[in-house]
């Protein structure tokens, strides 16, 4: 049996993980996960409220008191705290034990700490992988390897996704993962540079490769198109079920089975950097150069 602990409980992720790994009912997804344990920032209201409604969902046997209380017994875990500045945090000794470690989006609230987490990774051969749930949806599969058959007619794209500017998660880094690693899972992480402009409560950018750009607008719903030669496109809007978070969840499950996480730690990192590049084009109103670093 893997014993498996969630670090952040404040997140509404975190009570569909727990409620699917060990439901109220005594249901489980996977026979063989248990969920020892959550930890919750009761010190914060929305950690108490977190906690609460896991309890309310799921069977969790123990509430701890600090996100290291599971160091001894956890065999993975899953790290869902909102604020990206706390993910290497909480991930920091687990993956030194070398476990599997699931991380929410974003992967972390500045690139200092996206390349500091995969150094980690990869010195203690730490299985890791997760970030956003629109990678997993059939539309941006199809988008990805219809770029890939066809990269040579690429001619650009355009992405959109919700955003939240004014929150205490990070503003800008709270939301904006989704629609970059979109991009990513699309069109490659071999940006070149960004420009950017925030409009009230949106922000629009074009996001410069060798030979084509993608332009992208933060503050609508998921959609994605991609741009071919001949006067062709491809688009699709995207629209998450109340499922959403299972591919997800499948991902951490199959990493506990086989050892293997994500192959490619830039890859891994790179929506943390067009992130950074992202807020720093519309802060300082420049066309802001994106270097993903190797790990």
């Amino acid at each position: 049996m893997t014993k498996v602990a969630i670090l952040g409980s404040e997140n509404s992720h975190a009570w569909h993980f727990a409620a699917a790994l060990s439901g109220k009912d005594g249901s489980r997804l996977y026979q063989d996960i248990e969920l020892i344990g959550v930890y919750g920032d009761i010190s914060r209201e929305d950690g108490r409220k977190g906690n609460e409604e896991i309890a309310k969902v799921s069977s969790c046997p123990h509430f701890a008191g600090h996100y290291d209380d599971f160091l001894s017994e956890a065999d993975a875990v899953m790290v869902t705290a909102r604020h990206g500045d706390n993910h290497l945090k909480y991930a920091y000794k687990y993956i030194e034990k070398g476990i599997p470690v699931w991380i929410d989006k974003p992967i972390t609230a500045n690139e200092a700490d996206a390349a500091a987490l995969a150094a980690l990774a990869k010195k203690h051969r730490a299985p890791i992988c997760g970030g956003s749930s629109l990678v997993h949806t059939d539309e941006i599969k199809r988008l990805s390897a219809y770029v890939k058959e066809n990269r040579a007619d690429v001619l650009g794209g355009h992405v959109t996704a919700p955003v939240n500017l004014e929150n205490d998660y990070g503003g800008f880094w709270f939301y904006s993962q989704h629609l970059v690693q979109m991009i990513t899972a699309v069109f490659g992480i071999d940006v070149k540079s960004v420009t950017a402009k925030r409009e009230n409560n949106s922000v629009r950018a074009v996001y410069r490769y060798e030979d084509f750009c993608v332009t992208a607008f933060f503050g609508t719903g998921y959609t994605a198109s991609v741009y071919k030669s001949g006067y062709d496109a491809v688009s699709c809007n995207i629209h998450l079920g109340d499922d959403y978070f299972l591919p997800e969840l499948n991902d951490f499950y199959q990493m506990i089975q086989t050892g293997r996480g994500i192959a490619d730690f830039r890859e891994f990192i790179a929506p943390v950097i067009l992130i950074g590049a992202t807020k720093r084009a519309f802060e300082e109103n420049r066309e802001t150069a994106v270097t993903i670093p190797e790990v």
